[in-house]
């Protein structure tokens, strides 16, 4: 039986989602309470990584087993074995030929920014930047949407093989009291990319740019330019969609 999962967790407190050795990762810890409740040495496999620091609400993962479990008891059992931070909200048996990440037709990731005073109490879970033009931000992150060769916003690291042409959607900016809400949604995303098109976006916010700059980095396919990375802790995975 194949089962779909939806897990929301806060990343604070890890290296991120995919297993490293021994290194607190969240794959780490679901693996381990699926060993724990049913006594198998399970692969799971996720809509896609998450880099240290960064939380996800509804990131998406599968694993099977020869058995047949209710949905619902999976659920508690998984929830019981799991830590506080890492937190199984919906099961589902789906079908063989269903895959995470294959299947995946939409991700939606958000980013947030405290733009209010400094609370000690958020900046595990959105930086604080002031000084912001949020209209000049709100004008550069449409650049982003449509089909681009987006590898001047991926790591400099990353697979020479990987097809770095991706698709953005929709792009928004909603400004909520003192948070600043910075929604993306597309096909697919590169490592670090929604994380150097933040950083890039704060530095025309603050005026270090113009908005014509997210063209030049598109155009030129040179990570060097879009230096910045946006803090992870800002960076939510939001949903999925199939």
């Amino acid at each position: 039986m194949r089962y779909k999962c939806i897990v929301a967790y806060d990343g604070t407190n890890y290296y991120g989602f995919q297993i490293q050795g021994d290194l607190k990762t969240i794959e780490l810890e679901i693996i381990t309470a699926i060993k724990k409740a049913f006594s198998i040495d399970a692969k799971i496999y996720a809509s896609g990584r998450t880099d240290k620091e960064v939380h996800a609400k509804g990131q998406v993962f599968h694993f099977d087993m020869d058995i047949e479990v209710l949905p619902n008891s999976v659920k508690k059992a998984l929830n019981s074995f799991l830590p506080d931070d890492i937190y199984i909200l919906s099961v589902e048996i789906v079908n063989e030929d269903f895959h995470a990440r294959f299947s995946a037709k939409e991700k939606e990731y958000r980013y947030y920014i405290n733009i209010g005073e400094y609370d000690p109490l958020k900046i595990h879970y959105m930086p604080h930047i002031d000084y912001l033009d949020i209209k000049l931000m709100e004008e550069a992150i449409h650049l982003f949407e449509g089909t681009h060769d987006f590898k001047g916003f991926a790591s400099a690291q990353i697979d020479k093989r990987k097809d770095t042409v991706k698709t953005i959607f929709e792009t928004k900016v909603n400004i909520i009291g003192d948070t600043v809400e910075f929604i993306f949604k597309g096909s697919a995303f590169l490592k670090y990319q929604v994380r150097r098109m933040m950083g890039l976006l704060i530095d025309i916010g603050r005026g270090y740019y113009q908005k014509e700059k997210i063209l030049e980095v598109l155009e030129k396919k040179d990570p060097s330019i879009s230096h910045r990375v946006a803090p992870g802790c800002g960076l939510y995975l939001y949903k999925v969609t199939y």
